[in-house]
């Protein structure tokens, strides 16, 4: 047995072992809590006492010898800490948040009494302020509960405010609520397609797509807010150096907690709208009336919901709810490309105008928690996403075109925490289920394009994505352990995940006939020169089991020096679909193939590295991750803290990308070629054109005649691995007076294994023309291999500034500035080189060098309030396609073009109206204005040049907006 197979079942137990502390007691994820740490001077086996100040629920500790304690796994809040040392007490009210290792050093020495000193004297009271994390390696931002829900904002995504965080970039797409960090894998045409190598946990609960583009469930494709903001307490944004414990991230990670009932009832009910009245006319829909084109459009969006938290069993059992609202009717404007140009208004005008979107999303969250014992505290929690949308069109994409789009998600969570001393153990059994389906509004209508002029009739796709799992899991943290000289807590965890996917992809599933004006190949916009056409079976199902186990020490070496020492493992049974095997044929043409590119000179291709026989196919078992920080408080005051990591982070591939491999042999997507006259055009014997061809059933008797070429063979290495990237991170943070926090930082990020597609079937060199020739594959057309040649890099500076609201201060600013530098080799699809490897490292969409993100909120007088954010970028590389040598000879360029700078200030007003004369009861009157100065930001340029004589008249400009022209919104919220 060859020692890798005996080293990867070794590893195997060892993970199973750990896996069954999960299934013994189910798990919970410390990227929900928070701790505090620090030394009691004077205090030495002193007692701690923190009690949360909204359920009742207390924690207890000792500290050690030398006065060292640690609280871990704290629910982030606000505590009332204790400190007794034989008859001296310290009392601190303090607020920690989410993922926070806060430090808090106390003092239980009485200070000087006068001799009038009046009895309790030597007691100490410290009320109301918030810890802020200083002596941590890791680049984290945290976002408040205050800034959350009084920050403006147009659609209460609670990940929006993510870009508070440096280093982080929205999706300013309103159709892909995504977010990206460190340029990795971005899209070179200035947006963060995929938003990849990212991950989002609430509650603990990971969040990650298995199968989709989007980094997270449901984010891809979608309008919709991933979960409801009005229960959101808090969450925290790491930019680079995280922990072991986080997951399936290369890097960013969220880590989101929910509010819980307390003590007392509280709840809110609120109502946010914009009307077509309150928005001004966008830059196309002006463009638009200049030329004539209708607005058909009347835009309008209402937001509403209400939560509630309170008792059932006071200091026992609390509960709360929440349910949130989201109604759009947003436009989408088409505009024909070439539109003067003669006989293209008469023909498409009527395709032309702007046209409503609807769209619709429920959000709803419901939590149980109950203190069973002063140790034990029992969380059962569950949400639902539910979502439909019209989208697809715009642009030179027709009405016609557009797919209704459906987005499910549930959630559920049961989590108990054993919290007893200086040990606690935390344990959860989550349940994900995620479904994504478009199907075509108007199913009955092929398509077709006309190249640079408009694509009419229904949409050609349909698809149907499910993914669905349990995961367990077990941390156990040891606090307090004094060892080599220093004191430690460790960390140890678990989890494995049981999950199923379904892949469904009908690509073409309605023909695509495409059109071009190419006089010199006797084509016009009369007859089709291509169709694509999908048949077979699109569906393909799979099972996975993941599997991860880490260790962790915080070690607290001294009072001013600080280590964060991790390894992270994690393993997946089926991430290449292991089971595939590929039919005889496809590995008959593959070994034909490699012995015809050897007879050119190409030997790196070996047709054994794709060939599977549903055995060979093996896990991969090395993902061991060490990670390490280190951070030194200079003078000991936390005031200037000097920090540094290093780390090394697998996500994983997405599992469509195995699945294609499959699906394109059961499922074919055909290419025809069509001509005037039948003949012989680039090479290739075309289909004289019939116009009983423009249908399914023509394309189906080609098809039974063995007129139609054969589909594409899509390869898979066997040696397939998840993608990883290696961090370094290092800088310093500075505090200055008593409430300003600053830093600076370089982040360094190196991203390998990415995932890309080329075709193989090509020669070396190009032909006399610049392009490649195909190498023709009996039997199937072009051979395309996955290639993890794909890579990225990136360098980051981050600097920060914020200063912290307070009554005595009762403003705030916060900012953060990222200064950027990515390029990348390979795309996800490689067509214009023939090796993936060769490639040079090209910027980027995540090449923006400056970007500066401001939001701040201040208290005026008669109970207003004013609050900011403003969005500073200054403009990303798009992809530029040039044809000018051909079609075969086209070059993807992606520096050459440049979007404009994108600019965004947004304002909210709010008025306090106190009811029943307390501050307990609000209502709040709130009128927000987004895109002040109606800057028209873009996105999507047009970076096509093509063959002369043709021209593209449109090259360089914007095809859609990265933002809202100037609208107006208006609402009010009851809260108790």
């Amino acid at each position: 047995m060859h020692s890798s197979a005996v080293r990867a079942r070794a590893l195997l137990r060892v993970a199973l072992l750990a896996s069954a502390v999960a299934v013994a007691t189910p798990s919970f994820a410390q990227t929900t809590t928070a701790s505090i740490r620090g030394t009691v001077a004077h205090g030495a086996n002193a007692q701690i006492t923190a009690v949360d100040t909204n359920s009742g629920a207390s924690r207890h500790t000792t500290a050690d010898a030398n006065g060292v304690y640690t609280l871990p796994g704290l629910r982030p809040g606000t505590y009332d800490i204790t400190f007794a040392a034989g008859a001296q007490t310290t009392k601190q009210q303090v607020t920690v948040g989410v993922g926070e290792n806060s430090t808090l050093d106390v003092d239980v020495a009485p200070p000087p009494q006068t001799a009038n000193a009046a009895p309790g004297a030597g007691q100490i009271v410290v009320t109301g302020r918030r810890l802020v994390e200083t002596r941590t390696s890791e680049l984290g931002t945290n976002v408040t509960t205050q800034q959350i829900q009084n920050l403006p904002q147009a659609s209460r995504n609670f990940l929006n405010f993510a870009q508070l965080a440096p280093g982080v970039r929205v999706s300013s797409n309103p159709n892909r609520k995504t977010f990206s960090g460190a340029g990795v894998s971005q899209d070179p045409n200035g947006e963060s397609l995929g938003g990849p190598q990212v991950n989002v946990f609430i509650d603990g609960v990971s969040l990650k797509s298995d199968i989709n583009q989007g980094g997270i469930v449901g984010g891809d494709s979608s309008k919709g807010n991933p979960f409801p903001q009005a229960a959101v307490q808090e969450f925290r944004v790491i930019s680079s150096n995280y922990k072991a414990e986080y997951e399936d991230a290369g890097t960013t990670v969220i880590s989101a907690v929910t509010k819980s009932g307390g003590n007392e009832f509280h709840g809110e009910a609120f109502g946010f709208f914009q009307l077509n009245s309150l928005r001004s006319k966008d830059y196309f829909q002006k463009q638009n009336a200049r030329d004539g084109i209708a607005d058909n459009s009347d835009f309008s969006q209402k937001q509403y919901g209400a939560s509630l938290g309170g008792p059932i069993v006071k200091d026992k059992l609390h509960f709360f709810v929440a349910y949130e609202a989201n109604q759009q009717n947003n436009v989408q404007s088409v505009v024909l490309g070439r539109r003067t140009e003669p006989g293209v208004l008469d023909q498409f005008g009527k395709y032309e105008g702007t046209f409503n979107t609807p769209f619709h999303e429920d959000l709803g969250f419901a939590k149980l928690t109950l203190e069973a014992t002063e140790a034990d505290t029992i969380d059962l929690s569950g949400s639902i996403r539910k979502e439909k949308d019209l989208q697809g069109f715009g642009g030179q994409t027709a009405r016609t075109v557009a797919s209704d789009v459906k987005n499910t998600v549930y959630t559920g969570r049961l989590r108990w925490a054993h919290n007893k001393g200086d040990f606690l153990n935390e344990a959860s059994i989550d349940y994900l289920y995620f479904k994504f389906a478009p199907t075509p509004d108007d199913p009955t209508d092929v398509q077709q394009a006309y190249d640079q002029t408009i694509t009419i009739g229904g949409a050609s796709t349909s698809q149907k994505v499910v993914q669905k799992g349990f995961t367990l899991r077990d941390n156990m943290t040891f606090s307090n352990v004094d060892f080599l000289g220093g004191n430690h807590v460790f960390k140890l965890g678990g989890k494995v995940a049981f999950v199923d996917y379904t892949v469904n992809n009908d690509l073409n599933g309605n023909p695509i006939f495409k059109y071009q004006n190419r006089p010199d190949l006797d084509e016009d916009f009369t007859q089709p020169y291509e169709a694509n056409y999908g048949v077979g079976d699109p569906t393909i199902h799979a099972k996975d089991t993941q599997i991860g186990v880490f260790a962790q020490d915080d070690w607290k070496a001294t009072d001013k020096l600080t280590f964060n020492i991790g390894l992270r493992w994690d393993y997946e049974t089926n991430a290449k679909n292991n089971d595939y095997v590929t039919p005889a044929d496809a590995a008959t043409a593959l070994r034909n193939l490699q012995t015809q590119l050897n007879a050119v000179g190409v030997t790196s291709f070996k047709a054994s590295d794709y060939i599977s026989d549903g055995h060979n196919r093996k896990p991969y078992w090395k993902e061991f991750q060490p990670r390490l920080g280190v951070s030194y408080d200079i003078f000991g005051n936390q005031r200037t803290v000097a920090f540094m990591g290093w780390g090394r982070y697998f996500d994983r591939t997405l599992f469509r990308n195995a699945a294609e491999e499959a699906l394109f042999r059961q499922f074919a997507s055909r290419t025809f070629e069509f001509s005037k006259d039948g003949g012989i055009r680039d090479g290739k014997q075309t289909i004289q054109w019939d116009p009983k061809y423009l249908s399914k059933d023509g394309l189906d008797a080609l098809i039974a005649d063995s007129v139609a070429p054969p589909g594409e063979l899509r390869i898979t290495r066997n040696d397939m691995k998840p993608p990883r990237t290696d961090q370094f991170s290092v800088g310093i943070r500075q505090k200055i007076g008593r409430l300003i926090n600053t830093s600076i930082a370089y982040n360094h990020v190196v991203a390998k294994d990415q995932v890309g597609y080329y075709p193989v079937n090509r020669m070396p060199t190009p032909n006399a023309d610049g392009g490649y020739d195909a190498i023709p594959v009996p039997g199937f057309g072009d051979v395309i291999a996955m290639t993890q040649a794909r890579a990225s890099k990136y360098d980051g500076m981050y600097v920060t500034i914020d200063k912290a609201f307070t009554k005595a201060s009762p403003w705030s600013i916060n900012i953060a500035y990222t200064l950027s530098f990515s390029k990348e080799r390979g795309y996800a699809f490689n067509f214009d080189h023939p090796d993936v490897a060769a490639q040079p490292y090209l910027p980027n969409a995540g090449d923006e060098r400056h970007r500066v993100v401001i939001s701040g909120l201040a208290q005026l007088p008669w109970d207003f309030q004013i609050s900011t954010l403003m969005v500073f970028g200054s403009g990303q590389p798009y992809q530029v396609t040039d044809q000018t040598n051909g079609p075969g000879a086209f070059q993807t360029v992606s520096n050459v073009g440049h979007t404009k700078p994108f600019r965004q200030v947004d304002l909210r007003l709010t008025k306090d109206i106190h009811l029943f004369g307390h501050d307990r009861t609000d209502f709040q009157l709130i009128a927000e204005v987004f895109n002040v100065f109606n800057r028209a930001n873009f996105q999507d340029y047009d970076g096509f040049i093509p063959t002369p004589p043709q021209t593209n008249s449109n090259f360089g400009n914007p095809t859609d907006l990265a933002g809202p022209p100037r609208t107006f919104q208006f609402g009010a919220r009851f809260s108790f």
